[in-house]
């Protein structure tokens, strides 16, 4: 198995593990990451955590196996190559990482909520060294979260950032000795599972669903959300 699943309370931890290939994706590990976070969606874990074995987040998209025509061939309605990255969660999900987090790596620790790095990360779009532009979404989530400029200077130099100044300009949310990323990660999951899951939701709602809305609009919705979460006042029926 390229992607392994285990439970820890409320929180699924998925792991890629292709460590020969520093879990690089190739077609049947995008397919284990879409059916580990469906079950996830459709589970009653409140949390995941996403990481990679041996000391690796991901590699990226496994160029062999991309030359091989092991993905499908990308189209605009069909999947990207890690499967999973056109949609956001269902639910949170923290990235834990340590060692390479490159090309569609990068793209999905970018799809996670949040990221936990260790010392040891490195983060970049090295698939452009390789002619391949990007098709899972760090074009659009990465100025989103750190600006326009930074995610140029990052994206267009192909270069590598080191955790540092991953944590410096907001790549990251929390910086952690080598080998610690994914304890750190963990508990931080355990306390996002300990919120009331109503109100957690409604506000991450809320904050990923304001693009493209004016500031009428998305505090019109933020409310929207809070009134669903809170339920029907006292002795309204």
């Amino acid at each position: 198995m390229t992607v392994r699943t285990e439970r820890d309370g409320a929180v699924q931890i998925i792991t890629l593990d292709r460590p020969a290939r520093r879990n690089a994706v190739d077609g049947p590990a995008a397919a284990g990451l879409a059916r580990a976070f469906g079950d996830f969606a459709a589970g009653d874990a409140r949390v995941a955590v996403l990481t990679g074995a041996g000391g690796t987040f991901c590699a990226g998209n496994d160029l062999k196996a991309m030359a091989a025509g092991d993905f499908p061939a990308p189209t605009i309605d069909g999947p990207p190559p890690m499967a999973v990255t056109r949609t956001p969660p269902a639910k949170p999900v923290i990235a834990a990482i340590e060692g390479y987090c490159f090309g569609g790596g990068f793209e999905l620790a970018l799809w996670c909520d949040l990221r936990v790095a260790s010392e040891t990360a490195e983060f970049g779009l090295l698939n452009l060294e390789h002619g391949l532009p990007s098709l899972d979404g760090a074009t659009v989530r990465l100025p989103r979260l750190i600006g326009t400029a930074r995610a140029l200077g990052i994206a267009l130099t192909a270069r590598r950032v080191p955790a540092r100044e991953a944590l410096d300009c907001g790549l990251i949310s929390e910086l952690t000795p080598a080998g610690q990323a994914l304890p750190a990660a963990l508990t931080l999951a355990a306390r996002l599972a300990s919120l009331p899951e109503p109100a957690l939701q409604a506000v991450r709602a809320s904050i990923l669903d304001q693009a493209g809305r004016d500031e009428r609009a998305a505090l019109e919705h933020e409310t929207a959300l809070a009134l669903q979460a809170m339920g029907p006042a006292p002795g309204v029926r």
